[in-house]
């Protein structure tokens, strides 16, 4: 027998996919753990397959799900974006994910 929780229960994130949105944001592993509110190390275990920890998983799924409103939106990257170096991008990217707050 399943309790409430367990049937509403969200699956895992699918961290190769975070991956290429990583990718074709043009950010560095370091950039999107940043982004994410984790660590280096925390974000290269989550992509080698490590769950999500709970107190994680609700943050990380809004970021994402912004990240993805970014691209849909202002179809990121722009050119004015892939003319920057990689932190002119990263700062950018803050900018426009405050936007989105």
């Amino acid at each position: 027998m399943t309790s409430e929780a367990q049937t509403n229960a969200l699956p895992p994130l699918e961290f190769e996919r975070v991956e290429a949105l990583r990718k074709h944001m043009l950010m560095t592993s370091g950039d999107m753990a940043s982004i994410l509110g984790v660590s280096r190390v925390t974000y290269y275990n989550w992509v080698r397959g490590k769950p999500v920890r709970k107190t994680n998983d609700a943050q990380v799924r809004r970021t994402v799900k912004k990240l993805l409103h970014i691209i849909r939106d202002i179809d990121w990257p722009t050119p004015e974006v892939l003319a920057m170096d990689q932190r002119g991008r990263y700062n950018k990217l803050l900018e426009v994910l405050a936007d989105y707050e």
